[in-house]
């Protein structure tokens, strides 16, 4: 029974980290006009899902998820999920991409 919080916190902990990673990456490029159209599309996946949501709901607000994600250097990309922080970012950096290309969504459908 003492195992119990432990083995939820490696549950917490063992989620959250390669999205945020992705998405750092995704964020930190230059904008490169030859691959806008597939960088907004990596962009658009790298959207935070509904689910991805709540989970990070669930670890940024119980006690034990706030220990291991300061722990683990994770809250704060957990919280900018959770606020919506993380989905603007993704959004801005899309119509950055979109502006300095001068393309359009409708382009891209287009095309595809």
């Amino acid at each position: 029974m003492k195992l119990v919080p432990f083995a939820l916190a490696a549950l917490l902990v063992g989620c959250a980290t390669s999205n945020h990673d992705e998405r750092a990456s995704l964020l930190a490029e230059p904008v490169n006009c030859e691959a806008a159209e597939a960088d907004i599309a990596a962009l658009e996946a790298a959207m935070p899902s509904r689910r991805e949501r709540a989970l990070s709901a669930l670890q940024t607000v119980t006690p034990i998820g706030a220990v291991s994600g300061v722990a683990t250097g994770s809250y704060r990309d957990r919280a900018g999920v959770l606020t919506g922080r993380t989905q603007g970012e993704l959004k801005t950096r899309i119509e950055e991409i979109e502006t300095t290309c001068g393309i359009s969504r409708e382009d891209i459908v287009e095309t595809e």
